[in-house]
């Protein structure tokens, strides 16, 4: 009896070793569902539809500074909207240009013009066709005021001779909170722009400046001329 006993309780045991077995097996297969916890694999693409409105997959960990997800993949995924790349914030990620346009209908010998811009870094371009400085000189330039100091770039200064001016620049300006910035154009003569050639001021956002070192100089001797 104890034989018998001993043979049937060993059956069992065998009986219930494979169906586990089996249904492991069959929750890490293609059709079957998803165990948690451990590597699934299956040959055909796993898909997740909800049928009502609503976010389809949440996936999180037990501290935000873990990443929800791994993948080994370098293709495009499709249609994918991400609110921040590399810390950054999607709004952080798009180059902004602002351009103005401003005409001077009546002659002057200086002109301020403030451009409306929040705290920022930002590339800034002019372009100043000054009509009737056909004598002495005429500049343009790019001013910031920090309420502690004022700082100057992108100069431009020529000597017309004949012609009038045609004046261009471009600086880098970092615009902290409180901060202006305009443009200045002056000239010995007066003058004013054409209607096909208003002044035109360009400003790009760059969130990211790297701050290099300074740039060494060597004086040369001047050249004689042959």
């Amino acid at each position: 009896m104890r034989s018998k006993l001993t043979t049937l309780l060993t059956v069992i045991g065998a009986v219930t070793v494979l169906v586990l077995a089996a249904n492991t097996v069959a929750l890490a297969t293609t059709g079957k569902a998803i165990l948690a916890g451990k590597i699934n694999t299956a040959s055909k693409m796993t898909s997740i539809t909800r049928t009502t409105p609503g976010t389809g997959l949440q996936v999180k960990t037990k501290s935000t500074a873990n990443a929800p997800l791994a993948v080994n993949g370098k293709g495009k995924v499709v249609n994918l909207n991400a609110d921040r790349v590399d810390g950054l914030d999607s709004s952080q990620l798009k180059t902004t240009s602002w351009v103005w346009t401003t005409a001077i209908d009546s002659a002057t010998s200086s002109t301020n013009i403030a451009i409306p811009l929040p705290a920022g870094n930002y590339l800034l371009d002019y372009s100043a066709y000054l009509a009737g400085t056909s004598s002495g000189y005429a500049a343009c330039y790019f001013f910031r005021n920090t309420g502690s100091g004022t700082t100057y770039f992108a100069e431009n200064r020529v000597a017309p001779g004949s012609v009038s001016a045609g004046l261009t620049g471009s600086g880098i300006v970092r615009l902290p909170a409180g901060t202006t910035v305009a443009l200045h154009c002056e000239a010995t003569n007066n003058f004013s722009t054409l209607p096909s050639e208003p002044i035109q001021i360009a400003a790009t956002r760059i969130d990211t400046l790297n701050p290099a070192a300074t740039l060494p100089h060597t004086r040369l001797a001047g050249r004689s001329s042959k």
